[in-house]
């Protein structure tokens, strides 16, 4: 009976289990098709299968330029306030470091000011209208409002009679207004209101706010208005009405400041803030350099109503209230500020001379050779120190006694682009885009969290040029710290020299167009070019642009210098400079360097030029007499080094290559040459894309050793050659399209073309960053996007284009790309990280970001559960039903009822084997900015060694 019923059993087991294969092959059946389905559908996706979008990420903005306000004291003057468009900044003037970031989360910051009230407040408003208030000492949000407009600048007053704050804001919509708000949280038992006290047509530059807001001072393009409360006994912000007098000038008002005077009062005397008690000082500057000093203005107004009624006269000039006028400043005044006690008035320029006058004796007294324009200049709640921002994005700190220096804040100084130099709608073909040319940039061998960047000397605000302004510094910045570490000058300057010709023309400084360091961090080469600016050439004009423009190239000067690293002093020292090292000899006049590369394992640099030759730079050892000549220092213990030419080759064109007889084609000049080496640096590519279109260009196959040609690649279209480079076997090459071509097999592998509407391809060069990391095998491209941008329609609004970039990264065998992403502004400079994976780019806002392969992070595996008594026990007589029939496959059988096999693993030789590679890839991150939390951290290192569990 017992056989009986377990044979039964057995054949219910059986049926049981053959009717769950056919369950299962279904649904594999299933599962397969829907995975082909999906291959399907992400095939036009740029992200392959197998690739998480999630595996690269661009970390936040690093640096970039404060805005242009005026910095902030505390009220103990230890802590000095700065914002960039993302954060608001703490530093300590006694350390010139950061203590504390304040991070706005979205949008971009206009202003921000300190509480009259509670020095421990700051508000802060950004673009998209809201104010936020913090708790500058711990780093809390305290409270938030919602504006909804564009605030521009903001200044905090107490309220009379309370201890509660009144925020005078600048904000513009389709006209330009001053609204005063009381922000009220819910502890102050008041609610928020809001009053509007001007409305102007014109463009505000500024404005100051006086006596608790009893006196408000607006100054716009070509005039200042002087707004005086009426009710002065009524405090409530409803009550906040103002009496205006207004006045013009014929010249544009660069800078502003006022300062009253009230004379003590008793306690008994309530009219002590009435007109003949308030004295009014104004001083503004004009952009002829002319200072202006109005005394006791509210009398000057009341002389003139006076005799309004005599004269007939409705309108107030300079000449009505009768200035006192002080010039020394050349340009504009770029900043103007009275001191403490009102006797002294201090100015700045772009003279780089800050300028302080004693107004009872007419003296002056000037600290010069500040090595850039002075944008603003604050002056201390005590009195004691002055706050200067220069306009290379650096803050000094100076005692008011002695005018040293005691806090030296400095950002980064990067070539930054604003919003009016941006591309029109309507003009974007005629624009000129090399204001987006590639800021020359190296990440340092030796410290990889350091990049050096080509920098100018000064950066006005309201210069937009339409050229890129000449590069003679170089500044390097540590974007894992995010502080300056050094600046020193690369070419001729004018920080200490005349900064004006003859005939007061600004000398223009020569601008350095390459930097590369060495593998091993100890040179660096630069080459930095300078050519006569057209109005020199004035004397050889012929009436031909053409012939004056070629004249003028013709005197050009171009200069590569190789520099040693002096540790020491944390500079580079210049060891050697080659004159013209690329020259037309029929002509005797110098050519165009198109490229700086660095050999990958040894000292040594490779330049290509405008006369069509790639050659290689190397050091040689001095020798005197047989004798190594020796120097006196620590670097030369080895002896003094020499850079010399080591080979150089001519290229050739297509038509040269496949045509062996003369062609008019031979004769042109290149358009554009780029080089690439390989990390071996045993192969060196070097492509060139010519002046006539007819001509597809070549790309060049060198051997870097002996220097002779191995290949000329001329199946591909480089007409408009933009980017060259080398991942292992694969050469990159961008020009109308990215494409890549395998060398060990000599055949293309996949092109992408490039879509950048409504620009040529002659300024595709101009605009297109690739970079390449033999580390991971990848490569990265940026390519710029211009769109309208058309949310204001107020009146003489100008319609820009709104610039983003798109970054992709590739492998160099899938035609698509690993990851894409978009980011804010134009990339000025793409690099890849020395020894590390991910990439090192600089945008238009002379911000750094990084972008880095993402840590991911494993999920613990939850082991399988408990076996039950039952299926041990019957797991022999399964085991053995099941090996008479083996006509199923015997995967299929493991997924069976046998599971109970897995229930009592064999733990013998189940240990997991972790390759030193997975654990580099968790850990091998860029900089310790972009680690993950510990607790990821944590979790893919168990997952590397817990047990994976089974399929089921």
């Amino acid at each position: 009976m017992t056989d009986g019923l377990d044979s039964q059993l057995l054949k219910r087991k059986r049926a049981d289990g053959e009717l769950a294969k056919k369950k299962r092959k279904k649904q594999r059946k299933s599962e397969a098709s829907i995975r082909k389905d999906d291959i399907q559908v992400e095939a036009s996706f740029p992200t392959p299968r197998g690739k998480s979008p999630a595996t690269w990420s661009v970390s936040a903005p690093i640096g970039g330029w404060f805005l242009p306000q005026d910095p902030l004291f505390s009220l103990d003057e230890k802590y000095l306030f700065l914002a960039d468009t993302r954060s608001v900044q703490v530093y300590s003037t006694e350390t010139s470091l950061p203590i504390r970031t304040l991070a706005v989360g979205y949008g971009y910051i206009s202003a921000y000011a300190l509480s009259s009230t509670n020095p421990e407040h700051l508000y802060v408003a950004n673009s998209s209208g809201l104010v936020t208030q913090w708790d500058w000492t711990n780093g809390t949000k305290t409270a938030r409002w919602e504006i909804k407009t564009n605030i521009r600048q903001m200044t905090v007053v107490s309220q009379a009679q309370s201890n509660q704050d009144l925020v005078f804001c600048h904000e513009v919509e389709n006209s330009h207004k001053i609204n005063v708000h009381a922000l009220r949280t819910l502890d102050q038992a008041s609610q928020t209101e809001l009053k509007q006290v001007l409305k102007s047509k014109s463009a505000i530059s500024g404005f100051q706010v006086l006596l608790e807001g009893m006196i408000l001072i607006v100054a716009c393009q070509n005039s200042i208005a002087i707004g005086k409360r009426a009710k002065l006994h009524r405090t409530a912000v409803q009550d906040f009405e103002y009496t205006w007098r207004e006045f013009r000038t014929t010249k544009r008002i660069t800078a502003f400041n006022a300062y009253v005077r009230i004379p003590q009062a008793s306690g008994k005397n309530k009219d002590a803030l009435q007109d003949s008690r308030i004295h009014l000082n104004l001083a503004f500057g004009d952009e002829n350099g002319v200072i202006y000093l109005f005394d006791d203005m509210l009398s000057s107004f009341a002389r003139f109503e006076r005799s309004q009624k005599d004269s007939g006269k409705t309108t107030m000039d300079l000449d009505t209230l009768r200035p006192k006028r002080l010039h020394w400043h050349r340009d504009a005044v770029r900043s103007l500020k009275w001191s403490k006690d009102a006797n002294y008035l201090i100015s700045g320029g772009k003279e780089t001379v800050l300028v302080i006058w004693q107004l009872s004796t007419g003296k002056q007294q000037h600290l010069p050779h500040l090595t850039a324009s002075i944008e603003n200049i604050v002056v201390s709640p005590s009195g004691a120190s002055y706050s200067v921002f220069l306009a290379n994005n650096s803050i000094i700190v100076l005692s008011t006694s002695e005018l040293v220096a005691k806090t030296n804040i400095v950002g980064t100084q990067s070539r930054r682009i604003e919003l009016e130099q941006m591309p029109r709608a309507s003009t974007s073909n005629d624009f000129p885009f090399d204001i987006f040319h590639q800021v020359p940039m190296a990440v340092h061998t030796k410290n990889p969290s350091q990049v050096m960047l080509s920098v100018p000397s000064s950066q006005p605000r309201n210069e937009h040029l339409r050229i890129p302004p000449p590069q003679p510094y170089l500044q390097t910045f540590d974007f894992a710290t995010q502080l300056h570490v050094s600046r020193q000058a690369l070419t001729r300057n004018n920080a200490t020299d005349l900064n004006t010709g003859p005939d007061k023309t600004k000398i223009q400084e020569p601008n350095v167009k390459f930097i590369q360091v060495s593998h091993d961090g100890r040179w660096l080469a630069t080459v930095d070019e300078w050519t006569p600016p057209p109005i020199d050439m004035g004397y050889l004009e012929e009436g031909i642009p053409e012939f004056n423009e070629e004249e003028r190239l013709f005197r050009r000067e171009t200069y590569l210098k190789f520099w040693s690293c002096d540790e020491k002093s944390a500079q580079w020292t210049l060891e050697s400079r080659i004159d013209a090292p690329h020259s037309f000899d029929t002509l005797g006049t110098s050519a165009q360097v198109f490229d700086l590369i660095s050999e990958p394992t040894k000292a040594g640099f490779a330049t290509v030029g405008e006369d069509r030759f790639v050659r290689i730079w190397r050091p040689k050892t001095r020798l005197r007499d047989g004798m190594t000549v020796r120097g006196n220092d620590k670097r030369h213990k080895e002896g003094l080094v020499t850079w010399s030419l080591d080979w150089s080759i001519e290229l050739c064109g297509r038509f040269d290559i496949l045509d062996s007889s003369p062609s008019p084609h031979s004769l042109l000049n290149p358009r554009n040459s780029r080089l690439a080496v390989s990390a071996d640096g045993s192969v060196l590519a070097a492509g060139v894309s010519w002046s006539s279109d007819a001509n597809t260009g070549v790309i060049h196959i060198l051997d870097a050793e002996k220097g002779t040609v191995r290949r000329s690649i001329t199946e591909l279209d480089v007409t408009a050659l933009s980017c060259l480079g080398l991942v292992g076997r694969y050469l990159v090459a961008i020009s109308d399209s990215i494409m890549v071509w395998d060398l060990v097999v000599d055949e293309l592998v996949f092109c992408v073309p490039v879509e950048l509407p409504g620009i040529d391809r002659s300024h595709r060069p101009w605009l297109i960053r690739l970079a390449t990391n033999e580390n991971d095998g990848t490569f990265a491209v940026t390519c710029p996007q211009f769109e309208k941008n058309e949310t204001s329609k107020s009146r003489g609004t100008r319609y820009f284009k709104k610039a983003t970039t798109k970054i992709f990264v590739f492998e160099p065998q899938k035609p698509q790309a690993t990851w894409s992403s978009t980011v804010p502004d134009i990339v000025l400079a793409l690099q890849s990280m020395q020894g590390r994976r991910g990439y090192v780019i600089l945008d238009s806002t002379a911000s750094v970001r990084l972008v880095n392969r993402k840590a991911v992070a494993l999920q613990l595996i939850t082991p399988p559960p408990e076996p039950t008594p039952e299926l041990v026990r019957r797991r022999k007589d399964i085991k053995e039903d099941e090996d008479e029939n083996e006509d199923e496959d015997r995967d299929e059988e493991s997924n069976d009822f046998t599971q109970g096999q897995e229930l009592l693993p064999d733990t013998e030789n189940d240990k997991p084997v972790v390759t030193p590679q997975q654990l580099q890839e968790i850990f091998d991150l860029s900089s310790s900015n972009t680690l993950p939390p510990v607790k990821e951290l944590f979790n893919a290192v168990v997952g590397l060694y817990a047990r994976k569990p089974k399929a089921q």
